[in-house]
């Protein structure tokens, strides 16, 4: 199988559904019954992203620039060193290569890539987030992640950001007597700074930090997945039934065909983002000097 790209879209997305005529044979040997497994599996036939109605920027042109802008900058974390993109490298597939993830300290799990997540109905590994841009948050005020607090982002953006911010979400509020550090974090001296705020100033901090999440899934829900050479293969298929034999090799429909088959792969692994977006214990053990990892099950009531 093959791997596939990752493309930025700008303002175009991808065609959405596309109306497939209905294939009796093909090519290579496929039964009907395999092409309309293949067909499924084809990037063409994945759907437009759902609108969000817990975000009303998610798809405004100038909320992506922002948030674009904010996932790369280094300012939004205690040591500012660590940016989204620290972890979330472009030209690795959103990802790091690495086991575990490493921001201001190393955490417990590996980064996920994220092209397509707004198509996912939980985000993280143990599912713990239900948006993209509540899943943006988290790793804002972790202590391992990024390490800050949302009082010290919101500072960040009225002193780069607010024209863009105040276009979007209308007027910043006064930060005056807020101070930089401040959150409901475990660290004990930005914790009691955030207990010594009134209700309303927590509740302006929040919002802004919350509109920071707003716009950096505008950003994210354009991080798609370009076809692959898979995808090619399966679209030649559907269109006439017959694949030029330069796309896939031998070795690699051989390996379709016990992907779709006795593989078995396709339980999990379908659709045309190769995921069923459930959450499955493999059976891997446990990393030894690791703490419990109990994944979903927290996640569940986390969520």
């Amino acid at each position: 199988m093959t791997t596939r790209t990752i493309r930025l879209t700008a303002l175009l997305g991808l065609t959405g559904v596309v109306a497939c005529a209905a294939v009796t044979g093909g090519g290579d040997g496929w039964s009907a019954q395999e092409l309309d497994e293949i067909t499924s599996m084809w990037i063409g036939s994945l759907e437009d992203v759902a609108a969000d109605p817990t975000n009303r920027v998610a798809d405004d042109s100038a909320a992506a620039m922002l948030g674009q802008r904010l996932f790369f900058d280094a300012r939004l974390s205690s040591t500012g060193t660590v940016s989204c993109a620290s972890c979330h490298i472009a030209d690795r597939d959103f990802q790091d290569d690495v086991p575990l993830a490493t921001g201001v300290g190393t955490t417990n799990r590996r980064t996920m890539p994220i092209a397509a997540t707004a198509h996912a109905p939980f985000l993280f590994w143990d599912g713990r987030k239900d948006s993209q841009w509540s899943q943006a948050l988290g790793p804002l005020e972790n202590p391992v992640e990024h390490g800050g607090t949302r009082a010290q982002y919101v500072h960040v953006v009225a002193e780069h950001y607010r024209d863009e911010y105040e276009s979007l979400f209308g007027e910043l509020p006064a930060l005056q007597q807020v101070p930089r550090v401040a959150g409901p974090v475990e660290d004990p001296a930005a914790a009691g700074a955030w207990a010594s705020l009134t209700d309303g100033q927590r509740e302006d901090v929040t919002q802004v930090f919350v509109n920071i999440g707003k716009a950096i899934a505008a950003y994210e829900r354009l991080i798609r997945y370009g076809p692959s050479r898979f995808d090619r293969y399966a679209e030649a298929l559907v269109d006439g039934g017959e694949a030029p034999g330069d796309i896939l090799t031998a070795d690699e429909i051989a390996g379709l065909r016990i992907f779709i088959g006795k593989g078995n792969c396709t339980q999990c692994h379908n659709g045309p983002l190769l995921t069923n977006n459930e959450f499955h214990n493999t059976g891997v053990s446990a990393v030894a000097g690791l703490p419990p990892d109990n994944g979903r099950m927290l996640g569940a009531r986390q969520v």
